[in-house]
């Protein structure tokens, strides 16, 4: 059967009687060929079946078809004392490769899937020693993550958007200038549990009333305005995502905002299929960002038209309407709607 819990979609398969349950989602995925399959799978330690891990209750593990991953919940002895870890096993040329992740690193997504899961089993009334197991595995991933966190050398904000992160380090300055710490990738990839892989570094310069995007290049990007104020405006464009259609707001760069605040740097994280638009605000903008794959001709049709009126975003209250400044492009850049029709079907 299939059930939609918070926007992700399960087919549950049950084999009665052992307390084992297989959960099936597919949704978007613009990095790895749209349609991306994960399979997760909770199995009651008492049924003795070839894959049973002493030591634990449940067993669980998250296989990712599209890109050949397998997560595998294990307790290990580390130093005298067991400790909860995950596993991953991924395919490559040279065969399987293994290696471990502390809970503390462990991707979100994964965290997100055992959490829905949960929820799953609950609503479906399945076995109750699986549900504590997961919800007590989830919180444990998130202290650990916690204390991980406090160590960073920047405040890192969640903007609502599942894989977008606002990174904002400090600014140090004295007669000579200024500097600052964009982001440390290792950081980064704690942050997000995203493999965040530099492959190109990309600069623009823009004046007033530039407005660039939204652009949903199938890549991850770590972005910043080097100089200047800029205004961004992000949205979720991946059919499947928990946070499809949800819309984020953040200002780049330095300078005071029209409310009034004053911005002194700041970064984005932005995961594939998050689409980003820019607006120069101030005379001069530049800005940085580095991506986790090279440029290609097609990415100039993922693309959607910041005009949309449908997703009203209020560009003129911050540039008048006859001073903002678009691409051929970008002015014919399909709408919100259209756009995510055609990466459900495939065109």
């Amino acid at each position: 059967m299939n059930k939609m819990i918070n926007d992700a979609t399960y087919a549950v398969t049950e084999m009665a009687g052992t307390g084992r349950y297989w959960f099936k989602r597919e949704f978007c995925d613009l990095r790895h060929g749209r349609t991306r399959v994960v399979l997760v799978a909770v199995e009651n330690a008492g049924w003795q079946g070839p894959d049973m891990i002493s030591g634990l209750s449940w067993n669980v593990s998250v296989e990712d078809r599209k890109i050949q991953q397998t997560w595998k919940l294990v307790l290990m002895k580390i130093n005298g004392e067991d400790k909860l870890i995950f596993e991953r096993y991924s395919k490559t040329r040279d065969g399987i490769k293994g290696e471990t992740f502390n809970l503390a690193y462990l991707p979100t997504w994964i965290v997100e899937e055992v959490s829905q899961v949960a929820m799953e089993m609950k609503q479906q009334q399945m076995d109750n020693g699986g549900v504590n197991f997961l919800n007590n595995l989830v919180t444990k991933i998130e202290q650990e993550k916690v204390v991980a966190r406090s160590g960073l050398s920047a405040k890192v904000e969640e903007l609502g958007i599942g894989g977008l992160y606002h990174i904002l380090s400090t600014t140090r300055g004295d007669e000579r200038g200024s500097f600052r710490e964009v982001a440390r990738f290792p950081e980064v990839e704690l942050l997000t549990g995203y493999d965040f892989v530099g492959k190109q570094v990309n600069h623009s310069f823009s004046t007033y009333g530039i407005l660039r995007g939204f652009h949903v290049e199938p890549w991850a990007k770590l972005v910043t305005v080097v100089s200047g104020l800029a205004l961004s405006y992000l949205i979720d464009c991946r059919p499947g995502s928990r946070t499809f259609g949800k819309m984020a707001k953040v200002f780049l760069g330095y300078g005071r905002t029209p409310e009034g605040e004053e911005i002194k740097g700041g970064a984005l994280f932005i995961e594939p299929g998050i689409g980003n638009s820019v607006l120069t605000l101030s005379n001069h903008m530049d800005y940085s960002y580095v991506v986790d794959d090279l440029w290609r001709p097609d990415t100039a049709l993922y693309a959607v038209n910041p005009m949309d009126p449908k997703l009203d975003v209020p560009w003129t209250d911050y540039v008048p309407a006859d001073k903002i400044v678009r691409s051929e492009r970008d002015q014919k850049s399909p709408s919100f709607a259209e756009f995510t029709q055609k990466i459900k079907v495939g065109k």
